[in-house]
């Protein structure tokens, strides 16, 4: 399987995101320069879920009028992240029964909306969304997937 590799980046002054690409095991740019901080040489397809969902945080903190997060809250955020997605990864047997339900029922564009994603904004407005965190919890589906 090949991987694409790279070095998640981030600029504490922006609250902006760089993916630095690794081809044939050089970065495509000079790591950590330019106001860029190395926070973890990764996979691609995980650095993308991680910036999603800080994207959401980093959305609100924005709203709120808040500075961006420093570089080192970003880097704790990253290692909390890779405990819990290397622990499912370990731990969860995912069944294709489990597979073909997440399939059927999450809609990554619609949770990220809800969740407060910036540029999901329109998909919130169009469906009528509610925010994230107005669902039944005792409802498993709500839970789980809405």
């Amino acid at each position: 399987m090949d991987k694409n590799l790279m070095i998640l980046e981030y600029k504490e002054s922006k609250g902006q995101w760089h993916y630095n690409m690794v081809r044939n095991h050089k970065p495509q740019n000079q790591p950590d320069s330019y106001g860029w901080t190395s926070i973890a040489f990764t996979e691609e397809r995980k650095a993308r879920v991680f910036t999603y969902m800080m994207d959401c945080k980093m959305h609100q903190r924005e709203r709120e009028g808040l500075e961006p997060y420093p570089a080192e809250h970003i880097k704790k955020e990253w290692k909390l992240f890779c405990y819990v997605y290397n622990t499912i990864i370990k731990n969860i047997d995912i069944t294709d029964e489990d597979k073909k339900l997440v399939a059927e029922q999450f809609d990554s564009t619609k949770t990220l909306a809800r969740l407060g994603h910036a540029g999901f904004s329109d998909v919130m407005e169009d469906y009528d969304l509610e925010p994230a965190e107005n669902y039944n919890p005792l409802d498993f589906m709500e839970a789980n997937f809405k």
